[in-house]
């Protein structure tokens, strides 16, 4: 093989690798801004932008919705999007852990009209199927957009769902946005909230029973049910087991009977030889 051959495809093993390397490098860059939280993907800035507004007006224009007459148009405008984290599933089961929370794949963002009135927040989610960004949900009102800009930028905006609470954590210091059936009304730590929060979904030891009378009804008819059963089933087998018992026991006193009778009754001598007559 010439010189010129093998250094050519050097040449190209080592561009191919370069090449990779980059791919790989971007890829994981771009994994690692999104997971980090310090960047909106494009596709959900986009969509915040172009899409939010016209989404909205279709579902919240008056017509589109019973008693609904937001003015969602052109003149609306979308506020500073966050992205949302939740609660890790080892912070929620009570076990200790160093990462209570967890991204999620959800955005919310506040929008208001030409006038600056706030309208509502939106939560904006990439849609696993199509793997485009959709409206997931939308909460009327400014309520909710006002406890959610008191949430410092450095601290993480927490949802939790469960207890339809809203958290701004740093990862130890927490406080309630909206305290929800949370429990929590002023500024805690993640480690005193999670005993809370285990404490009040723990049910007591035996109210189950007490709050489900017809639980024990149904046990009740359950066991009655399976007890005539069993009479039913073992009854007629107790029946054909008493017949020839009773059989057996005539034949027994039958032939005692008979035994006794033949030992009573004397057997008849027999008659020797008749002597001659005239001898």
């Amino acid at each position: 093989m010439s010189e010129r051959l093998r250094a050519s495809k050097l040449t190209w093993r080592v561009t191919l690798a370069a090449v990779l390397i980059v791919f790989f490098g971007l890829v994981v860059g771009s994994k690692s801004a999104v997971a980090d939280g310090a960047d909106v993907p494009e596709q959900v800035s986009a969509y915040f932008a172009t899409g939010l507004v016209p989404r909205l007006a279709d579902l919240y224009t008056s017509g589109a919705k019973d008693g609904a007459t937001a003015p969602f148009d052109a003149t609306a405008k979308v506020g500073t999007i966050r992205r949302l984290s939740a609660w890790t599933a080892a912070f929620s089961a009570g076990r200790s852990t160093d990462t209570p929370t967890e991204l999620t794949n959800d955005w919310v963002a506040p929008v208001s009209d030409k006038s600056g009135t706030v309208l509502g927040l939106a939560t904006v989610w990439i849609n696993p199927g199509s793997d485009l960004p959709e409206l997931a949900d939308f909460v009327l009102g400014s309520t909710l957009v006002a406890a959610v800009d008191t949430a410092p930028a450095t601290m993480r905006l927490v949802h939790d769902s469960d207890h339809s609470a809203w958290f701004a954590t740093d990862g130890k210091k927490l406080v309630p946005l909206v305290a929800g059936t949370s429990g929590l009304g002023a500024e805690s730590t993640v480690a005193d909230y999670q005993k809370l929060r285990g404490a009040k979904t723990t049910e007591p030891v035996g109210t189950s029973a007490a709050a489900n009378p017809g639980l024990v009804f149904a046990g009740v008819t359950l066991g009655v049910v399976v007890l005539l059963l069993a009479v039913v089933i073992l009854l007629p087998g107790r029946k054909r087991r008493d017949g020839p018992e009773s059989v057996a026991g005539d034949s027994a006193v039958d032939d005692s009977m008979v035994d006794d009778f033949s030992a009573t009754t004397a057997t008849p001598p027999v008659p020797s030889p008749a002597t001659p007559i005239g001898e």
